[in-house]
C-alpha cells in the first residue's frame, strides 16, 4: 500500500505570499539575509521557492547549498524538525 506523504509546498497563492513574508520576516528578526530565487518551482503541481540565509553582519551563507523550499526554510528559522 502506497504512503501518502504530506505535500511540502502550499495549495493556493494567498498561501505562497504569506510564507514569503513570514520567512522573510523571521529571517529578520533573527539578523539573517532571506535570499529566495524569487521564481516559483513546481514540485507535485504547487508552486515552491528555494530560499537561502546569510548572517547580515558578515554576509557568510549559513543554510544548505541547494537551498530550503518554504516549508523546510520555516523549520530552519524556527529549529524545528519535523513535517
Amino acid at each position: 500500500m502506497k504512503k501518502e506523504t504530506p505535500s511540502l509546498c502550499v495549495h493556493s497563492a494567498k498561501e505562497f505570499e504569506k510564507q514569503g513574508k513570514t520567512i522573510t520576516k523571521l529571517a529578520k528578526k533573527l539578523g539573517l539575509i532571506a535570499i529566495t530565487n524569487r521564481l516559483a518551482l513546481f514540485i507535485d503541481g504547487k508552486p515552491c521557492r528555494r530560499w537561502w540565509f546569510a548572517n547580515k553582519k558578515n554576509g557568510i551563507l549559513l543554510s544548505v547549498e541547494y537551498g530550503l523550499i518554504d516549508k523546510e526554510a520555516i523549520n530552519f528559522l524556527t529549529n524545528e524538525i519535523r513535517d
